[in-house]
């Protein structure tokens, strides 16, 4: 008799993972990244994806497990509402378009998750999109799942407060600051920029 365990390695596995997109992420394509098992995946959401559809990696768990097997990516569309007065999530393909061309001065926020100091500025930069939202544009991108903008801006540590105005870098700010002294780099870039 076949041992259980020997027959569910002849099977090739399925695993799933749920990838949340902006609207814009959605219409534009996006390039996450996928970390399992110590592996990192890139995985490419191809232009005009829809909510609830499904990107198939065929045989990715070679990479991430070793052995055969598929992973499934299910891609969840958020609707497309006004973010005036709030902290957009961008990617690495939403961020020319989101930051680079952006009309105002654009405040990102490189941050991850599991970063405790990210955690402490997000609502400091969060009442600030609020209080400039007519003159500033404030943005924060996961370095885990967007590592080409990380890269092209040489972010090597998180927090990171980059500041752009007409497609260029206003100001860098790394670390965890007081609420006073973003504040101050946020009008010193406005000043810069014209927008005070």
């Amino acid at each position: 008799m076949e041992n259980e365990d020997e027959s569910s390695r002849d099977t090739p596995q399925l695993v799933s993972y749920e990838f949340a997109l902006s609207h814009d992420e959605a219409q534009a394509g996006a390039t996450k990244v996928l970390t399992r098992n110590g592996k990192r995946l890139e995985v490419r959401i191809p232009a005009g994806a829809r909510n609830h559809q499904i990107v198939r990696l065929r045989n990715a768990q070679r990479i991430t497990d070793g052995h055969d097997g598929d992973i499934l990516i299910h891609v969840v569309v958020s609707p497309h509402t006004s973010t005036a007065g709030s902290v957009n999530a961008v990617t690495d393909a939403s961020f020319e378009h989101e930051v680079l061309k952006a009309d105002l001065p654009v405040l990102v926020d490189f941050w991850a998750p599991w970063c405790a100091p990210c955690r402490a500025l997000a609502p400091i930069t969060e009442s600030f999109a609020s209080e400039y939202a007519e003159r500033m544009k404030f943005c924060k991108l996961n370095v885990d799942e967007n590592p080409l903008a990380s890269r092209r801006y040489q972010v090597a540590s998180i927090p990171s407060i980059i500041f752009f105005n007409r497609g260029l870098i206003a100001d860098v700010a790394v670390g965890a600051m007081p609420a006073a002294e973003l504040k101050a780099r946020i009008e010193a870039v406005l000043k810069k920029s014209g927008r005070r």
